[in-house]
């Protein structure tokens, strides 16, 4: 991974290689650099990704792995912490070679050729706390 910072916006620019896994290297980041919460926005291609949709009836994730080259179209979210660690929010879209799309919340995602990630983050640290009505870990006041 190569890494960019500018200084007068706060933005991070990480250049992602083949074979990195987004997920995890945005996690190690994240811890690396002491960051307190952010937001994301990602294109570049992918080998694979397990892609989920959040059941709110059953309140969990149905989670489905994509084994084949993807382009990834827009990857947006946002980080936040949870029990002291790392969460990162990421919703994306991922076009195949018939030019159908896939979306959903991304859970593992193996860069194919690239990955180009713009990182603007925040000073406040960003928190989720267990919302017992949606299930979910909801952002919570900075």
């Amino acid at each position: 991974m190569k890494h960019f910072f500018d200084a007068s916006s706060d933005t991070h620019l990480l250049v992602l290689r083949k074979g990195e896994e987004l997920m995890r290297t945005l996690d190690e980041f994240a811890v690396t650099q002491s960051l307190a919460g952010g937001w994301v926005d990602i294109v570049g291609g992918a080998a694979n990704a397990t892609l989920g949709y959040y059941d709110p009836a059953a309140k969990q994730y149905r989670w489905q792995r994509f084994e084949e080259p993807l382009e990834i179209t827009g990857l947006h979210g946002n980080l936040s912490y949870a029990d002291g660690r790392p969460l990162w929010h990421v919703h994306g879209t991922f076009s195949r070679a018939d030019y159908s799309v896939l979306g959903g919340h991304v859970k593992e995602c193996l860069i194919g050729l690239t990955g180009e990630v713009l990182l603007t983050t925040r000073r406040d640290r960003l928190t989720r706390v267990h919302d017992e009505e949606t299930g979910l870990k909801l952002l919570a006041a900075p």
